[in-house]
């Protein structure tokens, strides 16, 4: 198993119940894929560099897990049907040492 973490950005405007479903969701995709959820920051609200899908701001939360290169496909897969998910990036922390 790798380490790795998963980096995305919400629509500014959703509630707080829709964006813990949504980190819940995320976080059962990675233990439904044989991986294990390590550890969940909540960074809030920020200013975006350039606009995404017409909105100046977006919800940053970085989620790190151990898993396989089955545990990303799959992840990946998921959140790009998530509409309400306007970025994300998963890269491989191994690799950065």
């Amino acid at each position: 198993m790798h380490k790795y973490e998963l980096m995305f950005i919400t629509r500014p405007d959703l509630d707080e119940e829709k964006l813990n479903s949504i980190r819940e969701k995320i976080e059962g995709d990675i233990t439904a894929n044989n991986g294990e959820n390590v550890e969940t920051e909540h960074f809030g609200k920020r200013r975006l560099a350039y606009l995404i899908d017409n909105y100046p701001e977006g919800i940053y939360t970085v989620v790190t897990f151990n898993g396989n290169d089955d545990t990303v496909k799959g992840l990946d897969r998921r959140i790009k049907l998530n509409d309400d998910v306007i970025r994300h990036m998963v890269i491989n922390i191994d690799d950065k040492k």
